[in-house]
């Protein structure tokens, strides 16, 4: 708490099922203020409100609606907010999406975080925290690969003034594109469950 308290925070995917969360989790943390970057809107809407009706006039939200895989919307952002920390939310994070759409997952997961960091380097954000998966251990597919492209380029970055660091999550229940929310809608129309692999 008291390493967050008044830093310029910037999250990229804030709001996304992660980014978001971590957006309220901080938002209890007394930030300078809370950037929330997202190419979806609605959500990014949907969020800045939640957080604007609970904490009124004590927290700073602002909402940029921009790409991470584009470079000049990032330094506009990056520019008028001068962020002391990014957490880089923002990803294509469902398997078989990505499977089928695997050069999109790579424009985006891999040249859109390069983008983010090469931003924080460029703009005197004094840490980047990415957010990856446990599916990049020994990836078997597409998204997995990806972000563990990700962590290599992070991991690249030694003379950089920028600290940069990568934490692992796995499956949230209940978040998009996870397979709880099918389940229960399967389950509530009488069956069947669909599962996609003998072993499960």
């Amino acid at each position: 708490e008291a390493y967050y308290k008044d830093k310029v925070i910037l999250i990229t995917g804030g709001g996304g099922s992660i980014g978001s969360e971590l957006c309220r989790q901080l938002a209890k943390m007394n930030p300078k203020q809370l950037i929330v970057v997202d190419i979806y809107e609605n959500c990014a809407y949907d969020l800045q409100q939640a957080l604007k009706f609970k904490y009124k006039d004590k927290l700073d939200i602002r909402v940029e609606i921009v790409s991470i895989t584009n470079k000049e919307g990032l330094a506009r952002v990056f520019t008028e907010y001068k962020p002391d920390i990014c957490i880089n939310a923002a990803a294509h994070k469902h398997v078989p999406l990505m499977e089928k759409n695997c050069i999109e997952a790579i424009q985006n997961n891999v040249f859109g975080t390069l983008n983010v960091i090469q931003c924080c380097e460029e703009y005197g954000c004094g840490r980047f925290l990415m957010v990856s998966t446990d599916k990049a251990v020994n990836p078997t597919n597409i998204m997995g690969a990806s972000k563990r492209m990700c962590e290599m380029v992070i991991q690249c970055r030694l003379d950089s003034k920028t600290n940069f660091a990568a934490v692992r999550f796995g499956n949230v229940l209940g978040s998009n594109g996870s397979v709880i929310p099918l389940f229960r809608k399967q389950i509530a129309k009488g069956g069947p469950v669909t599962l996609t692999d003998k072993r499960v």
